[in-house]
């Protein structure tokens, strides 16, 4: 086809491929883009033999180009540029002096140049060899000058890879690297790197950096760490005060790590503040110890972050909160002759060197005093815990005041007198005595007489008073009888007793008064057919004949296993009273038991209250305080009384307890669902509800 001539118009552009060549309508073409921004935009790399003219030319990058020529007057060439002429602006090209330079063939294969007399830029003026800008040290002028013996002078910034040699004069600025020599004069801005030699300084000093000290066996002994605010020591750093190093500072890592301040000198060592003194452990809120100015000084412990006190002192002395260890001993007074407690396990009152585990010595008087403000007090004997197996306990308090001596072994209980060697006629006895009037109520001498209210018995068993024998009493010889006989317990009589009108077996026995001062047993039932009792009054315990006022009455405590009162028939239960009180003497219409001003006590009983048909309602009814029962259980006048001398009431007692247990003893209960009991551990009132215990308040 190169043969062929042809003309092709194309309206809009032509385009081949995608992006290899396009003319848009615009009349824009494009090599290797089909979006030209230029009459000819070429992307990649292009090649033109032969002249290229242009009116301008500019490269936005790196033009390469072994030979430029710009007609004949400009050359290019090997990074030379050789021209006819050069004019135009360029002020630093023109008035250039060319009768100041010379070639010199210093006979080295090359030549030089050199200026005959100074050279200056930026200067008509130039006092050095080379000088730029004005002369330094002349006022006003700013500039760098160097001179034929290589000096440089310079009124601005130096910078430079490295600087060698003396520096001498004021240095302004940052000085960067390594500085050898000494360095004199004042200096003012940031240093970094090292600095060998002296440095004297006269005025003053100012690091804005971390300044770091070497030393011999550590290469940052001593460290100015401004990031940290902080001057830092080495390990095994040593700060010396004084002339003669009195005063020492270091921290150890060798043979232990500590740290120590220790004053090596003669004088004391003071810590001293306007204020309070305190030693913390970390901060303001975790004190050890304080000293507070013009009172006293505090010892803390702390748990967790807490501190508490435990060291005090007062002005009376030292209060201690907590237990108090010794390893060696503690002693009070001039060397524990007030008190003293070893490490032996002994401790003396009064003595310095105690014979037993505690030895209380007094030059008079000499006392022990034991005592528990509430609850019980206890002094526990024996080779195991208290109230254990092999224990004794000299107890106080239980239940009501009283004092007690307890045996856990089975083993004896012994009292001793005149158990040592001494001699004497004026042995002593044991005695027992009412405190109130000091009466001597028992009293057993050494020789083994035992006297009940009589001092010196002079018979083996003497009783002054009354006396009564619950039990079998054997009489080896006669039994002679000044009064009364008072019978308490069972007589074995013969059947007939010779001279009276008692038949044992049979018969009728007549008497006339019968005092009966303890228990009465019949050995068959009071209405048994075949046994018979038939008494006008009797009289229990009365001290005195019965008037016409009573039948029966019984002064003392009395056991009846059946009773019938106000009825012939025979009971067939334990208690049946009909129609009549006990206790105040005053008779009733309805029937029933009924106590007035009396104290019934029941012990291991029970007490069964049930429906019966002697209820009026058909139901029995439990009443406290009142006859007018409100409910089934009625306790609301309980203690509220009616005015009477028979019940006046009782007004500060008006209340009612529940069991009162621990939390201990409420597991042993066997627990119904609506038991309530109060829980002392707790002081809580507690109901069951099946489950577990629930507060009721």
């Amino acid at each position: 086809m190169a043969s062929i001539r042809k003309s092709f118009s194309f309206r809009n552009g032509v385009q081949v491929d995608e992006d290899n060549f396009i003319v848009n309508a615009n009349g824009l073409v494009g090599i290797g883009t089909s979006i030209p921004n230029e009459a000819l935009d070429v992307r990649g790399t292009a090649k033109v033999v032969g002249l290229t003219t242009t009116n301008d030319l500019f490269v936005a990058g790196v033009a390469t180009a072994t030979d430029i020529k710009v007609g004949t007057a400009i050359s290019i060439t090997d990074g030379g540029i050789k021209a006819t002429n050069f004019y135009g602006d360029g002020a630093t090209l023109s008035n250039l002096p060319t009768s100041q330079w010379k070639d010199v063939d210093v006979g080295l294969g090359f030549t030089s140049i050199h200026a005959v007399g100074n050279v200056g830029i930026a200067t008509t003026d130039p006092r050095s060899s080379f000088q730029v800008g004005g002369t330094p040290g002349v006022a006003g002028k700013r500039g760098v000058g160097i001179n034929s013996i290589g000096n440089i002078r310079a009124s601005g910034i130096i910078t430079a890879s490295s600087f060698v040699g003396a520096l001498t004069g004021d240095v302004v600025g940052n000085v960067t690297g390594d500085v050898t020599g000494n360095v004199t004069g004042n200096t003012a801005g940031h240093h970094t790197g090292n600095v060998t030699g002296n440095i004297n300084s006269t005025g003053i000093s100012t690091f804005k950096d971390d300044v770091n000290f070497e030393m011999a066996s550590n290469p940052t002994g001593m460290v100015v760490d401004v990031s940290a605010n902080a001057l830092k020591f080495a390990d095994s750093m040593t700060i010396f005060m004084g002339d003669s190093d009195d005063l020492q500072l270091e921290h150890e890592t060798s043979p232990l790590e500590r740290s120590v301040v220790r004053n090596n000198g003669g004088g004391d060592l003071f810590l001293q503040s306007n204020n309070n003194v305190q030693i913390t452990h970390d901060n303001a809120d975790n004190t050890l110890a304080k000293f507070t100015k013009l009172a006293g000084v505090e010892l803390y412990h702390s748990n967790a972050g807490t501190p508490t006190v435990r060291v005090a002192t007062t002005n009376s002395g030292v209060n201690v909160t907590g237990v108090v260890t010794a390893t060696e001993s503690i002693k009070v007074g001039t060397s524990g002759t007030a008190l003293a407690a070893l490490n032996t396990g002994r401790v003396g009152i009064g003595s310095a060197i105690p014979k037993s585990d505690l030895t209380i010595r007094k030059a008079s008087d000499a006392s022990l005093e034991i005592v528990g403000e509430s609850g019980l007090t206890k002094v526990s004997l024996g080779k195991s815990d208290t109230d254990g197996d092999e224990s004794a306990l000299i107890r106080y308090g239980n239940p009501d005041g009283s004092l007690n001596f307890i045996n856990y072994n089975p083993g004896s209980v012994n009292t001793f007198i005149h158990a040592g060697s001494s001699t004497g006629i004026q042995t002593g006895r044991f005695s027992w005595i009412y405190g109130q009037g000091n009466t001597e109520l028992l009293s057993l001498t050494h020789e083994g007489k035992l006297g009940v209210g009589k001092t010196n018995p002079e018979s083996n068993f003497e009783v002054v008073g009354t006396s009564t024998v619950t039990s079998n009493l054997g009489v080896g010889g006669n039994l002679d009888v000044a009064g009364d006989i008072n019978l308490t317990g069972d007589i074995s009589l013969p059947s007939l007793i010779g001279g009276s009108n008692i038949e044992v077996n049979t018969g009728v026995s007549t008497f006339n008064n019968i005092a009966i001062g303890g228990t009465t047993k019949f050995n068959q039932d009071l209405f048994a057919e075949t046994s018979q009792l038939f008494v006008n009054k009797i009289g229990v315990e009365t001290g005195s004949i019965l008037d016409t006022t009573f039948a029966v009455k019984i002064a003392a405590k009395a056991e009846i296993d059946y009773i019938g009162i106000g009825t012939t028939a025979s009971p067939t239960e334990n208690m049946g009273v009909v129609g009549y009180g006990v206790g105040g003497g005053g008779n009733d219409t309805s029937n029933g038991l009924h106590l007035f001003s009396c104290k019934v006590g029941i012990n291991s009983s029970s007490v069964y209250i049930r429906r019966t048909d002697i209820s009026t309602s058909g139901e029995v009814t439990l009443s406290m305080g009142s006859t007018n029962t409100k409910s089934i259980i009625d306790f609301s006048d309980a203690g509220k009384g009616d005015g009477t001398a028979l019940n006046p009431g009782i007004s500060t007692a008006r209340f009612m307890l529940p069991p009162i247990v621990t939390t201990a003893e409420r597991t042993g209960l066997t627990t119904v669902a609506g038991g309530i009991v109060y829980n002392s551990t707790l002081n809580k009132l507690q109901c069951f509800d099946g489950t577990t215990w629930n507060n009721l308040f």
